[in-house]
């Protein structure tokens, strides 16, 4: 299990991620791009269109525990090159971004930007992203030495992200003590958790496997005579085993602990209630037709999938799931 940044970095929650891309379901009208782009824009506030006070405002809470390093760089919107620099075990970092003289964003920019990074033990996504004219990607904290590289992409269809060229400068927190072993705490209750949703998953798997081969049972001895009936129930037993199980990776890309529920009514139904560390991976076991929920403190519902067959991933984003 691997976790983002210490929660006392991230101020504002909802600044401090980068939503997901809406998800698509089997069978559904392909989504129109640029519908979607203006859809995303306008729920982001119109991120391109945030002032220079607003970029500097967001630089200085997400670097608040922070101080400039030596390692800068510049690349071209047009064509822009990822970011590579050295982490420390220990550390963690994060990318201001400023747009250089001439510079522009562009249509593919419009519905913000996906920043991904690549730690020697991990993958992630990390924001809070574009913000006017620049952007802040916060890459966690490092839990080994090496090389550590951060790319951009539009979050939305293929456009080009801008042109002319745009600053790049590393910020740095080393962890203390307490911070280290606040976040190790923050492990070991994922992985406690964990460990008792996969007993309970599995308990319920073999409870639904008993109850199917009892009334498999009963129907062939109800209709042994019957070659129709036999086929029947046979495909029963086809359809009842393609429900399950499902085993998902499940990929943690917001900057803090997310609230999950496992179940069909978050808050008033039956089901669990779990968490999702920051950039934490792990995978869980569900059926067809399960459903999985991204939860506000409260435990109300903010955003939900519903496991089919072909599901292998999931992301979860401070307030949505993919």
């Amino acid at each position: 299990m691997i976790r983002f940044a210490v929660l006392a970095f991230v101020v504002s929650s909802a600044a401090a991620c980068i939503p997901m891309q809406p998800a698509t379901y089997p069978g559904a009208a392909a989504p129109d791009p640029a519908a979607q782009r203006a859809a995303f824009a306008q729920s982001m506030g119109y991120p391109t269109k945030k002032s220079p006070e607003e970029l500097e405002r967001t630089i200085a809470t997400q670097t608040e525990k922070f101080k400039p390093t030596g390692r800068k760089g510049e690349i071209r919107l047009e064509a822009p090159e990822p970011f590579v620099f050295d982490g420390v075990n220990g550390t963690c970092y994060t990318v201001v971004m400023r747009l250089g003289e001439g510079a522009a964003w562009g249509l593919g920019a419009e519905a913000g930007l996906k920043f991904d990074f690549r730690r020697p033990e991990i993958a992630g996504s990390g924001g809070p992203g574009v913000v006017g004219p620049g952007a802040v990607a916060s890459v966690g904290c490092a839990e080994a030495t090496g090389p550590i590289t951060l790319t951009m992409a539009p979050m939305i269809g293929q456009d080009p992200i801008g042109s002319g060229p745009i600053a790049m400068q590393l910020y740095s927190h080393v962890l203390s003590r307490a911070e280290k072993q606040k976040l190790e705490a923050d492990k070991q209750r994922q992985i406690a958790e964990q460990r008792e949703f996969a007993a309970r998953e599995a308990e319920r798997q073999e409870a639904a496997r008993r109850q199917r081969d009892a009334e498999f049972a009963a129907r062939s001895r109800s209709n042994s005579n019957s070659s129709s009936s036999s086929s029947s129930g046979g495909s029963s037993g086809s359809s009842g085993s393609s429900s399950g199980p499902v085993s998902v990776t499940i990929r943690g890309t917001c900057p803090r602990t997310v609230p999950v529920f496992y179940g069909d009514k978050p808050k008033y139904g039956s089901g669990t209630s779990s968490s999702v560390s920051s950039n934490s991976v792990s995978s869980h076991s569900f059926r067809v037709g399960d459903m999985m929920w991204v939860t506000d403190d409260s435990g109300n519902g903010l955003a939900s999938v519903t496991i089919s067959q072909s599901t292998r991933t999931l992301e979860v984003g401070c307030t949505s799931i993919r």
